[in-house]
C-alpha cells in the first residue's frame, strides 16, 4: 500500500461540498507534486479535466519528484441525457490518452446511491449499456474503473429511488456490463462500514479488483442508518471506523495500491494548505502504524 495525496477538484459533483476531501484545491500541479514530496507521499491523483500542463510536463513532474500517479476522475455523466453523454465520452476519449502517456492507468467514478427520475431497473439498464460503449476507450489506452459507492442511508432517506449503495450492487453492475478486466472497486471505509457491509465482504473480494482506498472516520453519537456523509474526520480520530480491521484485511489479501484519506472535515478545511497535508499524511501513517505491529 502506498500513500497518495489528493486536493483534485471532483469536477463531476454537482455538490459544492464535494470539491474537495481535504477543503483545499490544487492550484499547481507542479506544486502540488512539490508538496507531496515534502510530506513523504508516494503517489498524487491528477486533475485531467482542465489541465494546465503538457503529457510531457506532467510526466517530467512526477519524475523529477518521484511520485506514482494514481488516478485520475472520470466524468463521463453516465446519467445525462443521450447528448451530455456522448460528449463527455469524446472528452474522456482524450483524457484516456493523455492519462495513458502519463503512465496513470486509473480513473475515479462514484455511483449515485439515489434517483429521482429512474426506477433501480431502469437506472441499471442504462449504465450497462453505456458501460459497454466506454469499454473499447477502456481498452484501448489501458484504463480501469475504480467505482465508488456512496453506503450511508442519509443520502438516500427522502430519495424518490434508490440506486446501487453496496459492495454487491457495485459487483452486479460490472458483471452485467461484462467490464470485469476494466472495472473494480474504489473503496472507502465510510461507505463501507456504513453500508452494513463486514470484513468477511471485504475478505471475499478479488484482490485484482480492489483498486484505490480511503480512509477517514465517522462522527460520535450516530448509528449507520443516520451516519453523515459529508461530515468526517482523519482516520483513529474517533474510533468509530474500524480502521484497524479494514486495512488488516487488505493487507493479508496483498493489496499493494493507493490509499488516501477523505474526511470533510470543515476544520481540516480552514488550516493552512500545508498544515493540512501534513495532517492528512500524518493520519495515513498512524494508520499503517496500527497494522504493522
Amino acid at each position: 500500500m502506498y500513500t497518495v495525496l489528493n486536493i483534485t477538484k471532483d469536477h463531476d459533483a454537482n455538490n459544492s461540498k464535494m470539491s474537495s476531501n481535504l477543503g483545499h484545491e490544487e492550484v499547481d500541479f507542479y506544486q502540488s507534486c512539490k508538496l507531496a514530496k515534502k510530506y513523504g507521499f508516494k503517489g498524487i491523483n491528477i486533475d485531467l479535466e482542465y489541465p494546465k500542463y503538457s503529457a510531457a510536463d506532467m510526466k517530467f513532474f512526477l519524475k523529477e519528484f518521484e511520485l506514482i500517479p494514481a488516478s485520475f476522475h472520470l466524468t463521463v455523466k453516465f446519467d445525462g441525457t443521450e447528448l451530455q453523454f456522448t460528449e463527455s465520452l469524446k472528452k474522456f476519449q482524450k483524457q484516456a490518452k493523455i492519462a495513458e502517456e502519463i503512465g496513470c492507468s486509473l480513473a475515479l467514478k462514484y455511483l449515485p446511491p439515489f434517483s429521482e427520475k429512474l426506477n433501480f431497473d431502469n437506472h441499471f439498464r442504462l449504465y450497462i449499456q453505456r458501460l459497454n460503449i466506454l469499454k473499447n476507450i477502456l481498452a484501448d489506452h489501458n484504463i480501469k474503473i475504480a467505482f465508488e459507492f456512496i453506503g450511508p442511508a442519509e443520502t438516500r432517506i427522502n430519495s424518490k429511488f434508490d440506486f446501487i449503495h453496496t459492495i454487491d450492487g457495485v459487483r452486479c453492475l460490472i458483471s452485467a456490463s461484462d467490464i470485469y478486466n476494466y472495472a473494480g472497486f474504489k473503496l472507502d471505509i465510510h461507505h463501507w462500514q456504513h453500508s452494513g457491509a463486514s470484513l468477511l465482504d471485504l475478505q471475499h473480494l478479488d484482490l485484482q479488483s480492489i483498486l484505490y482506498i480511503e480512509l477517514n472516520d465517522g462522527l460520535v453519537g450516530y448509528n449507520s442508518f443516520y451516519m453523515p456523509e459529508f461530515k468526517r474526520k482523519l482516520p483513529l480520530q474517533t474510533g468509530v471506523n474500524d480502521v484497524k480491521g479494514f486495512l488488516s484485511v487488505l493487507m493479508q489479501k496483498g493489496y499493494l495500491g493507493p490509499v488516501a484519506v477523505e474526511p470533510w472535515d470543515i476544520e481540516i478545511s480552514e488550516l493552512p494548505i500545508e498544515e493540512a497535508i501534513f495532517r492528512a499524511k500524518k493520519s495515513l501513517d498512524d494508520s499503517f502504524a496500527i497494522i504493522s505491529t
